[in-house]
């Protein structure tokens, strides 16, 4: 394995710290690019070398997003919120775990939304045990974990009590350089012709991010593959990609057919990918893509396992 640039990965304390107050964000500079590296012949975007809070906390563009839009409204969400803020998730999902981390950081009230669960299953999922860890206020606000009824019951919540929407789809128009720059920004150095570009693909707001920093750095490439962990997203990149000025970058959307909560295993170099994103993305490109020493392979970040969570954190009082 070798870095294709001279970028390094982002580590400006002990990685292996799992306390914000060891984290100093403030010398985590948020657009640095992080590496593109070559292993197997392969390219890979290593996106989850952002790791602000150590290897085993939250990292890669989520991370970068939620820090970037906290911190930009901080003021706002002090003294107009009273440092509260609310977010959704599934409960398998990094988001609800990654916003509580960095609220931990700034000191501010986290509330998670999340559905379908009840007192005795809703602490099953790691990631649910490591939000509450942080901090973080958990409620199951309906009866079903679709995306669409918990955001609907959030947003009447976030009214009532008065607590700043942190949800990166509704803050993608009014804070753009928050939800989208700051991974368009990670496009700059990845080659500038590629035959293969594989993105792994949840909501659409980091493949949107891609596409345009694809057109402002003018990387060409081939074959555009956005493999999708559950329902086409096609429309919401349209949408969060426009307006730019100039053509965009034809793609194709791939839906697998898979169950969001069922992990895949997939080792890279010396450690493992995603679970429930890369690994299943990366799985489909070995067996469908035509692959050559032009293909990259976008990994945006990664949750810890079970046995990270448990093994490096103290959940004693989780």
């Amino acid at each position: 394995m070798k870095n294709l640039n001279n970028s390094e990965p982002l580590f400006p304390f002990n990685s292996n710290t799992t306390t914000t107050t060891e984290a100093p964000l403030k010398y985590q500079i948020i657009n640095e690019n992080t590496p593109v590296q070559e292993h197997g012949g392969l390219i890979y975007k290593r996106d989850d070398l952002f790791q602000p809070f150590g290897l085993y906390g939250a990292n890669g563009g989520k991370a970068r997003q939620a820090i970037s839009l906290i911190k930009t409204n901080l003021k706002t969400i002090k003294e107009d919120f009273g440092g509260k803020v609310i977010t959704h998730t599934q409960v398998h999902s990094t988001t609800g775990t990654i916003i509580a981390q960095v609220c931990k950081f700034y000191e501010l009230e986290c509330i998670i939304c999340v559905g379908g669960s009840t007192p005795k299953t809703l602490y099953n999922h790691h990631m649910m045990v490591l939000a509450r860890h942080f901090g973080a206020d958990i409620r199951n606000v309906c009866g079903t974990g679709m995306h669409g009824p918990v955001l609907s019951r959030m947003r009447k919540l976030a009214e009532a009590e008065n607590a700043f929407n942190v949800v990166f789809s509704d803050n993608i128009d009014n804070f753009p350089k928050c939800i989208l720059d700051t991974t368009t920004e990670q496009v700059m150095n990845i080659p500038d012709y590629l035959e293969n570009l594989v993105i792994p693909v949840g909501s659409g707001i980091q493949m949107a991010a891609i596409l345009r920093g694809l057109v402002k750095y003018e990387k060409s490439v081939k074959n555009i593959y956005g493999v999708c962990i559950g329902p086409d997203r096609s429309k919401k990149i349209d949408y969060y990609v426009n307006p730019l000025e100039y053509p965009l970058h034809d793609y194709q959307m791939i839906p697998l057919k898979t169950q969001y909560g069922k992990g895949q295993i997939q080792i890279f170099d010396d450690g493992i990918m995603d679970e429930l994103y890369e690994a299943k993305a990366h799985h489909w490109m070995l067996e469908n893509v035509n692959i050559s020493d032009k293909t990259l392979f976008w990994i945006v970040g990664r949750r810890p396992t079970r046995i990270e969570v448990y093994e490096n954190y103290d959940l004693t009082l989780a």
